[in-house]
């Protein structure tokens, strides 16, 4: 019971971090790069409070949390300008689709043996991918815009492969230094971030750190709890029932908030896309 309770947490955070990267997004636009330093900076602030191993990072770990770090800021920068200019329920639903990437590296890296229900998901969610963003140009047929579509697969593919490194050290370093990883992940996210903020956003850091410090550090919270959260439930869940569990409450809660919340429409075909990526993203959580 306590798992299930813990996934219902998880959604609700990872949902709160969401929310306020796009009010933050839509309401005040600028600053993209020091706001989402913020973020990283509050969400690797969680790990360091919440460690009690003592820090323990061996070196041969360095560069694989250098290159995550890499991930994780343009993860973070290109999901921010994905909310900025796109939809709230499509950009948080083709998030999921990232699940396909670990997927690729257990059949090909860490022979595992793929189900039938693997190859059906692969390609549902290729199919859902195109008849979100198809247009034929007539008013009731309009697709996502060019650049909410780069911006969000340049994020799919990041945070896509920060699953796959984050799985490679807990292989190899067999879950020793686990939060230590995140920590400077998210960390050195944060030195990039803020390092490339101020250079690009310097002449507007005074009015970002005064409406987007408020953002940044709920939504920096949220994704650092969110993180914390799931290393607790898979200890208490098997992975078979985690992933589709929080997938499909994940989806669930996206479609009452676009729906109820944001007013949000769909055309016939993006809606078809819709459910056939949702269902292919929990084909592909079955294991």
């Amino acid at each position: 019971m306590l798992g299930y309770l813990l996934i219902v947490v998880f959604t609700l955070c990872n949902l709160g971090e969401s929310v306020l990267v796009r009010g933050y997004a839509k309401k005040h636009g600028s600053g993209g790069m020091f706001m989402n330093a913020i973020i990283a900076l509050f969400s690797a602030l969680f790990f360091l409070i919440t460690d009690k191993g003592g820090f323990y990072a061996p070196s041969e770990m360095i560069p694989l949390a250098v290159i995550n770090a890499c991930l994780f800021g343009a993860g973070f920068y290109f999901t921010f300008v994905a909310f900025q200019c796109g939809p709230f329920g499509l950009t948080r639903l083709i998030s999921g689709f990232g699940l396909l990437f670990s997927i690729f590296y257990g059949i090909f890296f860490l022979n595992e043996t793929p189900k039938i229900t693997t190859y059906i998901g692969i390609v549902a969610i290729f199919v859902a991918m195109v008849l979100i963003n198809y247009s034929k140009g007539g008013e009731d047929e309009k697709g996502v815009s060019l650049k909410w579509f780069i911006c969000m697969m340049i994020s799919l593919f990041a945070n896509g492969f920060i699953g796959i490194l984050t799985k490679m050290q807990q292989i190899r370093f067999d879950n020793a230094c686990s939060n230590e990883f995140q920590m400077i992940s998210i960390g050195g996210s944060f030195v990039l971030l803020a390092i490339l903020g101020i250079i690009i956003d310097r002449k507007k850091l005074s009015y970002i750190v005064k409406h987007g410090t408020l953002y940044g550090v709920g939504a920096g919270i949220c994704n650092g709890a969110k993180n914390f959260l799931l290393l607790i439930i898979y200890t208490l869940l098997p992975l078979s029932v985690v992933s589709p569990t929080q997938t499909g409450m994940g989806m669930l809660v996206t479609f009452l908030m676009a729906f109820l919340v944001y007013k949000e429409k769909y055309t016939r075909r993006q809606l078809v896309g819709v459910v056939l990526g949702v269902a292919a993203v929990i084909l592909l959580a079955i294991k």
